[in-house]
């Protein structure tokens, strides 16, 4: 009778645990990590304790809330209640203290294994992966006593990652079973360095394809600056009868933008419409930045304002696109919006601000937004915020503030600012504070002048009819061998682009 009541109260120990596991593992699946803790706490306080279920899931949601201070009070507990060397629960520790980039952290919960099957040695494998650690992978990978599908795959994705495409291709090549993630990580290896055609080619003979397959190739196309390819690869998935998602769009979008096709990103907006992916924050940021840089800047702010939920960067695009429309004060209000809703301002928001105040000429706004920046917003700014203030005190005609402003920030000016204060310069006909600026060049240098300073050098000379200095930098110029590149513009025509270069007759078609 005792034996009997024993089973039955285990049976209903094992039961209430379980439930307890569900609701965990429920609440992270949710994307409610926090929730998920404090599940495991009440599940504590009502007498259950985890088990090797419970902990992989808690070690999961320590790690979606970044919270190293959690992982280590569970890994103590996996550790205190005897599950820290189960398998299960060892990968997990080890996929958390990879996300956390704390590797020396997971290569003692490795070491310390007494049993690892093959799942915690590619948890191990892909911890040195996410790292980039890719010399320790490969020791590690040779020392496996097996490996599966997964091992080869996380060596492809990690030599992938750093740019090393030759040794990717190497294991790639080792793999008899490949799947579709063995080949999608072999074109991320040859996209990452810009080898579209390698890319191509084992895009073309792989045997299936799948929306990753298809947003990589277009990824690819859009950082070598293949935009018209990206755009064809996505009418070619579309005749194949492939469904985009939002990330293709966005990808899509971002092509259109850098071509300044406003037909096409139109089309794609009805795409978006047509297909549910409109209401997504990703392709509605996009839609605001495409328009505004094929200057439909009015569709612009009705894509946003018709956005229902606007993140930060949401309201980065629609102050930037107004910045590139000259909007000065349409950007200053947006920003006071943004603040009023709820939305804290970032690096970003405040480089979009104060180059609209720069294309306004609101110097008055501009400097004032400068000095509150780290003030109000805790935001020092950078170079690229000094270069929006150089750039606004320039083209207002205040060259000695932009000046005094450059010989103060505390960063190397780049070619970019002191390009700006030398065109400015120009401009406004300063040419004693251009000779300080090209002082500065070339005395902080040490006279290792870049190719675009020398031909700016001789530019501000010839503007003001001082040739001998202007030949004197043009014949340094020619000693370095420098060649300035003809000019060129692209236009659309059909569908299809020409390029046109200066002094050329020929037509370079189908960009």
């Amino acid at each position: 009778m005792a034996l009997s009541h024993c089973s039955f109260l285990l049976s209903r120990v094992d039961s209430g645990l379980q439930r307890w596991n569900r609701v965990i593992k429920r609440r992270v699946n949710e994307g409610n990590p926090e929730q998920a803790i404090l599940a495991y706490v009440e599940m504590l306080r009502v007498g259950f304790h985890a088990d090797n279920f419970t902990f992989p899931v808690l070690l999961k949601a320590a790690s979606n809330l970044s919270s190293c201070c959690i992982g280590f009070t569970l890994h103590g507990q996996a550790v205190k209640t005897g599950f820290c060397g189960h398998c299960f629960v060892a990968a997990a520790l080890l996929d958390m203290y990879s996300g956390f980039g704390a590797i020396d952290h997971a290569t003692k919960v490795f070491e310390e294994l007494a049993v690892r099957d093959v799942v915690v040695w590619n948890s191990m494998l892909a911890a040195y992966a996410s790292c980039g650690q890719m010399d320790n992978a490969l020791i590690l990978f040779a020392n496996m006593p097996q490996h599966d599908l997964v091992s080869f795959n996380i060596m492809i994705s990690g030599y992938a990652k750093i740019g090393r495409k030759a040794s990717a291709r190497s294991i790639f090549d080792r793999t008899h079973a490949k799947d579709v993630v063995s080949w999608n990580s072999m074109i991320l290896a040859c996209t990452n360095v810009g080898d579209m055609r390698d890319a191509r080619n084992l895009f073309d003979v792989m045997p299936e394809k799948n929306i990753v397959t298809w947003n990589t190739m277009i990824s690819g196309c859009l950082h070598a600056q293949l935009y018209a390819e990206a755009v064809d690869l996505f009418e070619e998935m579309k005749a194949g009868n492939r469904e985009a998602d939002h990330l293709t769009v966005t990808l899509v979008l971002s092509a259109c933008a850098h071509l300044g096709w406003l037909g096409k990103g139109t089309e794609m907006h009805v795409y978006a419409q047509d297909h549910g992916l409109a209401s997504s924050l990703h392709v509605a940021t996009s839609l605001i930045d495409m328009y505004a840089k094929c200057g439909s800047i009015e569709k612009s702010l009705l894509v946003f304002y018709k956005s229902p939920l606007k993140d930060v960067y949401c309201w980065n695009a629609i102050i930037s696109g107004l910045a590139l429309h000259s909007h000065g004060y349409a950007s200053l209000k947006l920003l006071d919006e943004m603040r009023e809703s709820g939305v804290r301002p970032d690096e970003i928001t405040f480089i979009g601000v104060l180059t609209a105040c720069s294309h306004g000429r609101l110097v008055k706004e501009g400097c004032w937004l400068f000095n509150c920046m780290e003030k109000e917003f805790g935001i020092p700014p950078k170079i690229e915020h000094y270069g929006c203030m150089v750039d606004l005190l320039g083209r207002a005609g205040f060259l000695d503030p932009a000046f005094q402003l450059v010989k103060a920030m505390p960063f190397e000016p780049g070619e970019s600012i002191l390009g700006a204060l030398l065109s400015a310069c120009v401009i406004h006909q300063d040419l004693e504070t251009g000779e300080k600026v090209i002082n500065l060049i070339t005395t902080s240098k040490a006279h290792h002048v870049s190719d675009g300073e020398l031909i700016m050098f001789a530019n501000l000379y010839a503007s003001f009819g001082r040739w001998k200095e202007a030949d004197k930098w043009r014949h340094r110029m020619n000693e370095s061998g420098i060649k300035k590149p003809a000019g060129g513009s692209t236009i659309e025509d059909n569908g299809k682009f020409h390029r046109f270069l200066a002094g050329d007759i020929s037509i370079d078609e189908d960009l």
